[in-house]
């Protein structure tokens, strides 16, 4: 059931590189428009796979059966390796409403320092090209420790070590955000209990974050309370203030 269809990249070669593409291969395909193979979603446990098929599921018997696999933009290059793009890239507004952070941060001098940062899903992490094997130890690592660079006129690249030891890249914004809710009647409007939204109102707080995933709403943005229980808030209703759990300010 693949079907295929033209595909035209963003401008930027950073934005193939941040999907983990070679810079070489990133750098040739910039811009241009492509053909890639569209893979519907596809259940669970509906036909068997080799055993070194991934991911699978392995009944009582020891049968493999396929896992559920979302849908995937595929593209073959030259020398015929399979590169995983955004499904998001279909469509400009499928996946996400908010306007992308700006990958270029005004900075005079390189700047290299460390954040934590909570990775989305198995499949998200699979759809930037992070091969399985890393994927699947990601879980444990929980969350992550990432290296931001910062360069003069450079957009801003964030680098992920996985389980195996390979040096990975991860899309810039991806990275916790630091918001300021909205006042206490936007959050009892949105279904947030009186006392948490007393409590919180006008609050900079830090929320995960990672657009165009399978693991967050396009509109909404999750904070937690101080016991460990999530809310959700419109995006459009908070001032993004900073990024991380450094103190790196937008300018």
């Amino acid at each position: 059931m693949t079907e295929t269809c033209q595909l035209t990249l963003p401008s930027d070669a950073f934005r193939l590189e941040e999907r983990n593409l070679p810079a070489s291969l990133a750098r040739d395909l910039a811009g241009r428009t492509i053909t890639v193979r569209i893979q519907p979603e596809e259940p669970a446990l509906t036909h068997k796979v080799e055993a070194q098929d991934y991911p699978l599921l392995i009944d009582p018997q020891g049968n493999c059966w396929n896992d559920w696999r979302p849908l995937r933009v595929l593209f073959t290059d030259s020398e015929g390796r399979e590169w995983r793009l955004p499904r998001g890239w279909l469509s400009e507004s499928a996946f996400c409403t908010e306007t992308p952070l700006e990958a270029y941060c005004p900075v005079s001098q390189e700047t290299v320092f460390t954040q934590t940062m909570n990775l989305p899903t198995s499949w998200d992490l699979w759809d930037i090209n992070i091969t399985w094997g890393d994927v699947a130890r990601a879980y444990h690592t929980k969350p992550a420790m990432v290296e931001v660079h910062l360069s003069p006129g450079e957009p801003v690249k964030v680098f992920w070590r996985g389980p195996s030891g390979t040096i990975w890249r991860i899309p810039h914004d991806w990275r916790k955000r630091r918001v300021k809710l909205p006042e206490v009647g936007v959050l009892v409007s949105q279904g947030i209990p009186d006392d948490v939204s007393a409590r919180y109102a006008g609050k900079i707080v830090s929320v995960n974050y990672h657009p165009g995933t399978l693991c967050c709403l396009p509109e909404q943005y999750r904070f937690r309370d101080t016991e460990g229980r999530r809310w959700p808030v419109q995006i459009r209703d908070c001032a993004l203030v900073g990024l991380g759990d450094a103190q790196e300010i937008l300018a």
